[in-house]
């Protein structure tokens, strides 16, 4: 049976690693495995390269916007919109008695020119306050739920 990872857990992996890269010392290819390795746990295999891909246009786009030092500011509110709301908008329910955020899917719904475009999309709108931003100093595992997501954000990639 297929169990292939939600689009919006790609997406936010991705995005993670376009940052973690802006902000550490750690190689692109190391933080995409590191992440790779986290989704393949629970789903079909998700290659470090789809994920390193992603993260690759993430950075070129920034580059393309002259994000500069906001480049990290906006990966943040990417993550923190795709985590709380749905596509349509309508808040994300993490968790719920018959289903849930992390639930499987059937298909492969992501690739990596689907997950670019809906980052620059969301980030469009985010510039232009169209949809909600991050709270200052928000992150990941302040958000109920989460789960495994924020227990695979605050781990170390490892170097080998």
């Amino acid at each position: 049976m297929s169990k292939y990872c939600p689009e919006w857990i790609f997406g936010i992996f991705s995005a993670q690693t376009a940052k973690e890269f802006l902000s550490s010392n750690n190689s692109i290819a190391g933080i995409s495995r590191k992440y790779s390795t986290a989704i393949s746990e629970r789903y079909n295999e998700v290659k470090f390269e789809e994920i390193m891909d992603v993260a690759e246009k993430i950075l070129q786009f920034l580059s393309e916007i002259n994000a500069g030092e906001e480049a990290v500011n906006y990966i943040t509110d990417y993550i923190y919109y795709r985590v709380n709301y749905e596509s349509s908008g309508s808040e994300r329910k993490l968790s719920g008695m018959f289903s849930s955020a992390f639930d499987a899917e059937k298909i492969k719904d992501y690739n990596s020119d689907k997950c670019y475009k809906i980052f620059k999309a969301t980030i469009f709108s985010i510039r232009n306050d169209a949809l909600p931003k991050a709270t200052p100093g928000w992150l990941i595992t302040d958000v109920e739920d989460i789960d495994w997501i924020g227990e695979a954000f605050t781990q170390e990639p490892d170097l080998f």
